[in-house]
């Protein structure tokens, strides 16, 4: 009996020492650093961008002033360009 006791004497301990190790190893401060750089440009405009979620697989891209879009078509895994608009026809 008093093998036993012992072995969980020792392993009650070990967690212990594991608990701790645990504890202040994963809270240590890590510091983040965020920069931002706009090139000392202080009317930067908004960026336009990037592809915009339209319905009925279609979806659109806007680029260099241009508004595109295109149909995906399932069955084919083709894609289609359905109309091409600039952004100021659209304000």
């Amino acid at each position: 009996m008093f093998e036993s006791e012992s072995e969980l004497r020792r392993i009650r301990i070990t967690l212990v020492w594991i608990a701790v190790f645990l504890l202040f190893g994963a809270c240590s401060n890590h510091e983040t650093v965020v920069t931002t750089d706009d090139s000392g440009s202080s009317d930067a405009g908004p960026q336009t961008e990037g592809a915009v979620p339209l319905e009925n697989n279609h979806f659109g891209v806007v680029q260099d002033g241009y508004l595109k879009i295109y149909r995906y078509e399932e069955k084919n895994n083709k894609i289609e360009l359905k109309k091409e608009s600039s952004l100021d026809e659209l304000e």
